[in-house]
């Protein structure tokens, strides 16, 4: 039997970002105004769009670990003394929901939330938004505690209890 849970479906754009707000913000309720800053922006970079100036869907996949990057500095620890510690954080897997194109130069607002901490498995969800408050796309990545070697191992129990008292608080 498979324990991994489902990573999400695409479903309608505002269903799915007010279900995601739900989890992102404790007490959020639908078309509040009222939210938590994001965990990063980042302003799209020519380099990341192609010959009409959108931005590539790949770059979102890197925007994701910025922002996960960066939520990890700013709630628990420096994924860098993670490395050092010899685990990494494989991605398992990556779903990217896209509602609406990022062009160059636009500011993305990016939320992070940590749904899930397992002794093998950690999932993250994220919400992109334009500067203009619309929604660009949801996305969740599925991550793997690896050893030097790359193989799959368990997450130290000192980062596993500190990630875990982070769990679907933005």
């Amino acid at each position: 039997s498979n324990n991994h849970p489902p990573f999400f479906a695409c479903r309608s754009s505002s269903k799915r970002r007010n279900s995601l707000w739900a989890e992102l913000q404790p007490g959020y309720a639908a078309g509040s105004m009222a939210r938590s800053k994001p965990t990063t922006k980042i302003r799209v970079r020519f380099a990341e769009t192609d010959q009409m100036g959108v931005a590539h869907h790949s770059s979102y996949a890197v925007w994701l670990e910025a922002a996960r990057i960066e939520w990890l500095r700013e709630r628990v620890i420096s994924y860098a003394e993670i490395e050092r510690s010899g685990t990494s954080l494989a991605v398992a897997g990556l779903n990217i929901c896209y509602r609406r194109a990022a062009a160059f130069d636009d500011l993305i607002a990016i939320w992070v939330s940590l749904d899930e901490v397992l002794s093998r498995r950690m999932t993250f969800s994220y919400i992109l938004e334009g500067a203009d408050g619309l929604l660009l796309a949801t996305a969740q990545t599925l991550h793997i505690p690896t050893d030097r070697s790359g193989r799959a191992t368990r997450l130290p129990e000192v980062w596993r209890n500190r990630l875990r008292s982070h769990v679907n608080n933005a």
